[in-house]
């Protein structure tokens, strides 16, 4: 029993010195063995990468493990992309188990690459340079070798620990005209890696400076599907966060870049944080951004401050055009959810847009076009959108609930504004819209089929307004009525043309007290038209054609008609002092032209025409007849022509404080405030008054006048009219009246001559004595009438 124990103890022995003595062999003369054999394992990885390897030098060293220390390590790119390197490393550390490797099985426990450079080209078709990695070239068409691949030797490789220190990526997409995307600084740790199993990963990297910002762990793989390695089926399960990156640098992103509309503008770095799923043919992502501390604006129609709470979430497909199922905006209080989204290809960013029940006040900062409104009230949308470089389109409803907002021209501003605004195809449908401006309740709808060239129009409609509360300059009892307003303006923007239908069934405008007001306005290239104003007012009616250039320095052009105006309450609406001088009813025709911008520059520059008809008028507190006839009958050498006879048989007219005008009527020219007329005609029961010369808005009159009396003096009596009303002067042409009671005596009643001709005598052919014989040779030509004197 001894023997056959001794023989195998000692065999035992021996196959455990041999295998000892291999062990030190491999121990001590490693470098040796991997020094002669490089060029054969340079070969032999070559082969199983499908690219040429190059290395400045390996060695090996033992420890608990073989470890070998590559330098210079460069693995060619595929030459149907570049002639560049695919990866390059300057160092390069391996750690074999021993005792796999003397049976030939690699079993790699750590693989560490230091500062490689990693050039990742992507060509027209899009094929990518690391596609063809771990599969053998061959001879075939650049078109086979897409779908015929050998099977990779990665499938042999396994490593419990693999890492990259301070890499570098370089991305190129020759499809696309965007500038190469870089990466920095990339730190990536592998646990238990094998290329036909899922494996840990831990990575850092920056992007786009020298500062690790993006970071990103979990799972990737396997490599290979059925032994081959397809780049764009490896799975992931990834979790990312991204800090402090540009939105400038995101736009360089070719998947992304492109549908960012170049109006939005973040000056600040965005943060993002999200998951990643499913393939790198077909990313599912979810992710989130805190743009809490980010300014943001878009156009001039959004701008965001820092500090104005905003946050980001949105979740979709990445394959090879960005799809998101899903997005989610929260800006203060309002909850913005878009779905249904299209990104990339030929149509422009759009979506299904839905929001919660929001607070306009919150959004408004974030609104130049709303700042200094006062915004205030609720809002709600639902609609599609679309965003493209020429701004947003929305095919979407609005709804407004207690709206209130603030204009810089109105007191009060607009309250308790209620409706409904349906965007569609560009166009914009204002629903019938109720709201307040002060104690007015008013509603409006409208219409806008284009912004730009403008195209819109609206109905505005309102009980009954005091305009004191929206204008506070405004007399306290201006009152409109039943207002309506129809709209429309077109027009480029930079000048737009506005045209409206102004109704109001009555009020006090200006203390004018009016019904049936009528008014058809426009504006156009600085220009104001009324064409025509018609108001019922003061009795009558008005109807008025005018146009005024606005501007530094404004002019007009007006026609009037005027139909039976009371002359005394139109004046007394404007506080004129005529108003207690001038009555009457006032029908007539006026063109005019001005210009200046107040009632004192635009006198001087008053021009025009026109015919007036005053109806049942007088001059109250001046008898123009009555201090006629006084003056005749108190100035020397003619007061016997108004004898006693005649003084009281016309006691009315004389005591009469007025000047009666049964009827008036003149043409007239305006030249700044003067009216200057050669046929006032008037007339009354008892006279009529013809005359020429002027009378201006400041109540001077200088005026000829001829007055005709109908009963006692067939001859009129020429007068002057000089001075301001009421306290004018009224003096006889004595000489005229004279003359025309010489000429006209033969026409003259007996009992008006038997008393005054004498006198007119006396006046005409010289000084009467005391005994009436005429001082003068030359004859009195009223001694040949007085045979006809009863």
């Amino acid at each position: 029993m001894r023997r056959p124990l001794l023989i195998s103890a000692v065999a035992v022995g021996t196959i455990f010195l041999i295998a000892a003595a291999l062990v030190a062999y491999a121990f001590f003369n490693l470098n040796s063995i991997v020094s002669k054999n490089q060029k054969r394992i340079l070969a032999r990885v070559s082969d199983a990468l499908g690219r040429r390897v190059d290395v400045g030098q390996i060695k090996a060293r033992m420890g608990f493990g073989v470890s070998i220390e590559v330098s210079g390590l460069k693995i060619a790119d595929d030459a149907a992309f570049s002639k560049e390197p695919f990866l390059a490393a300057n160092e390069v550390s391996v750690e074999v188990e021993f005792v796999p490797l003397l049976y030939g099985d690699a079993k790699v426990t750590r693989l560490e690459l230091i500062n490689p450079d990693i050039r990742i080209v992507r060509n027209a078709r899009g094929d990518l340079n690391i596609d063809s990695i771990g599969a053998n070239a061959e001879e075939v068409s650049p078109a086979k070798k897409r779908h015929t691949r050998k099977k990779s030797s990665l499938a042999d490789l396994s490593v419990k620990a693999l890492s990259v220190e301070n890499g570098s990526i370089y991305y190129n997409d020759l499809a696309e005209k965007a500038a190469p995307i870089e990466i920095h600084r990339l730190d990536f740790d592998v646990n238990n890696f094998s290329a036909v199993a899922a494996f840990d990963v831990d990575m850092k990297l920056a992007f786009p400076g020298d500062e690790q910002n993006v970071a990103a762990s979990g799972q990737l793989g396997p490599l290979l599907r059925q032994g081959v390695l397809d780049t764009s089926g490896i799975p992931l399960d990834l979790k990312l966060s991204v800090d402090a990156i540009p939105l400038d640098r995101i736009r360089t992103l070719t998947d992304v870049g492109a549908d960012i509309p170049a109006e939005l503008k973040i000056p600040d770095p965005i943060s993002i944080a999200g998951t990643f799923q499913g393939s790198l043919a077909k990313i599912e992502f979810a992710i989130t951004s805190d743009l809490t501390s980010d300014r943001i604006a878009y156009s001039e129609l959004f701008n965001k401050p820092s500090g104005t709470a905003m946050t980001l979430k949105a979740n979709g497909i990445w394959t090879d055009q960005l799809e998101i199922a899903s997005a989610n905006l929260k800006l203060g209080d309002l909850e913005l959810t878009a779905s249904r989204f299209s990104v990339g290809g030929p149509k422009p960013l759009s979506a299904q847009i839905d929001s919660n029940s929001f607070n306009l006040a919150n959004l408004a900062q974030t609104l130049p076009s709303a700042a200094g409104y006062g915004l205030a009230g609720m809002s709600e949308i639902h609609g599609h959108a679309t965003l493209d470089n020429s701004g947003p389109i929305f095919d979407a409803t609005v709804t407004l609930k207690q709206v209130g907002l603030k204009l810089a021209s109105l007191q009060n501003g607009i309250t308790d504004l209620n409706g409904t605004i349906r965007f569609a195809h560009g166009r914009e449908v204002i629903e019938p819209t109720t709201f307040s401006i002060g104690s007015a309740h008013g509603n409006l709808e409208g219409r806008v089929d284009s912004v730009n060239p403008l195209n819109a129009s609206y109905v505005l409609k309102a009980d009954s307004i005091k305009l004191s509360e929206i204008f506070p300059s405004r007399p306290g009892n201006d009152l409109i009525n039943q207002l309506v307003v129809n709209g429309t303006a077109d027009g480029e923007l930079s000048a737009p043309r506005f045209s409206a239908r102004i109704l109001s069934s009555g009020g006090s405008l200006q203390n004018v007290l009016y019904r049936n007001f009528d008014l058809t306005a426009a504006y156009k290239d600085s220009r104001l038209f009324a064409r025509p104003f018609i108001i019922d007012a003061f009795g009558g009616s008005l109807e008025a054609d005018a146009d005024a250039t606005l501007g530094a320095s404004p002019s007009f052009n007006a026609t009037l008609k005027m139909r039976n105006l009371n002359v005394e309450q139109a004046l007394r609406s404007q506080n004129i002092d005529a108003a207690n001088t001038v009555h009457g009813f006032l029908t007539g025709n006026v063109a005019a032209s001005g210009s200046g911008s107040g009632w004192d520059r635009i006198k001087p520059t008053l021009r025009g025409s026109g015919r007036l008809a005053l109806a049942n008028g007088k001059l109250v507190g001046v008898n123009i007849v009555a201090d006629a006839i006084n003056a005749v009958a108190s100035a020397p050498g003619i007061s016997q022509i108004m004898n006693v006879a005649f003084m009281s048989s016309h006691h009315g007219l004389l005591m009469d404080p007025d000047t009666e005008l049964q009827a008036a009527s003149m043409s007239f020219q305006l030249a700044g405030p003067r009216f200057t007329t050669h046929d006032l005609f008037a007339r009354s029961p008892d006279y009529q008054i013809t005359g020429d010369g002027w009378f201006d808005m400041d109540k001077n009159v200088d005026m000829n006048a001829d007055i005709q009396l109908s009963l006692g003096m067939k001859v009129a009596i020429p007068v002057t009219v000089t001075g301001k009303l009421p306290g004018v002067r009224v003096l006889p042409d004595a000489p005229q009246l004279a003359e025309r009671i010489a000429m006209g005596a033969i026409n003259t009643p007996g009992n008006i001559i038997r008393g005054g001709v004498n006198a007119v005598g006396g006046f005409i052919g010289g000084a009467t004595s005391k005994g009436n014989t005429p001082s003068s040779s030359i004859p009195n030509p009223i001694n040949m009438f007085k045979k006809l004197i009863p």
